[in-house]
């Protein structure tokens, strides 16, 4: 209960601006920079964005990795690629 109010206060029930997943994610804080050069990888941190928003997002995505369940199980793998 306690995410979903976090959410719903932090993006506001209009998600009409919200044009897509990787805008949300990016808005978030939680979509990795893409810092490349020469072909080669360098460090790749995440953006800064809205804190509460990012730590509720993170909190639930560790809450799931504890279960055992269908979204759990999808999580799992995505983190293997």
């Amino acid at each position: 209960k306690a995410a979903a109010a976090t959410f719903i206060a932090e993006m506001g029930v209009d998600l009409s601006v919200i044009k897509s997943a990787k805008h949300l994610a990016s808005w978030a804080g939680v979509s990795p920079g893409n810092y490349e050069s020469a072909g080669k990888k360098k460090t790749s941190k995440t953006t800064q964005g809205n804190k509460a928003l990012k730590t509720m997002a993170v909190e639930c995505v560790l809450a799931t990795s504890r279960q055992n369940n269908r979204i759990a199980s999808h999580r799992k793998r995505i983190t293997k690629r």
